[in-house]
C-alpha cells in the first residue's frame, strides 16, 4: 500500500472550472450590445460651447462630411444620388431615428445645407449635427 502524499490529497479538478469560464465569456458576449460609431478621423466637428456628448444610438445613419466636400456614408464614400437612395431606405426601415451629419468645421456651409435637404427630402424627420465643445485653455 502506498502512503498519501500533499499532491495526491488536493488534487483540484481543472475541467470543469475552465467550461464555467469559457461559459460566461460566451454569456457576456452574447448579451452585450455593440455599438459601432462611425466616426471619419478626416473629420474636424467644429466647436461650440452648446456642445453635449452624443448618445451612441445604434441603427444611424451617419453622413461624413470631409473639408474637400466628400461624404462617407456608414463607413464609404458615396456620391449625393446614393445619398438619396440611403437616406430614403433609412426614413422606410427607421422612421423615427435621427441621422446624423458630421461635417468637418472647415466644410462651406451650402454643402451641409445640401445633405440636409437630401436628408429632408428623402423623408428622415430629425437630423443632428454634433459639434466638438471647445477646448479648455
Amino acid at each position: 500500500m502506498r502512503a498519501m502524499n500533499d499532491e495526491d490529497r488536493y488534487d483540484i479538478p481543472m475541467t470543469p472550472m475552465i467550461d464555467v469560464v469559457f461559459q460566461l465569456l460566451i454569456f457576456f458576449l452574447v448579451a452585450t450590445t455593440f455599438v459601432r460609431v462611425e466616426t471619419d478621423h478626416a473629420v474636424r466637428l467644429p466647436e461650440s460651447e452648446a456642445g453635449v456628448k452624443a448618445a451612441s444610438v445604434p441603427d444611424r445613419l451617419v453622413i461624413n462630411i470631409r473639408e474637400d466636400a466628400t461624404l462617407v456614408v456608414n463607413g464609404r464614400i458615396a456620391t449625393e444620388t446614393e445619398l438619396r437612395g440611403m437616406a430614403a431606405e433609412f426614413a422606410g426601415a427607421h422612421p423615427e431615428r435621427s441621422a446624423v451629419i458630421r461635417a468637418d468645421g472647415r466644410v462651406v456651409y451650402q454643402a451641409v445645407m445640401r445633405i440636409f435637404g437630401i436628408c429632408r427630402a428623402s423623408g428622415v424627420k430629425f437630423v443632428d449635427l454634433p459639434v466638438m465643445e471647445p477646448e479648455k485653455r
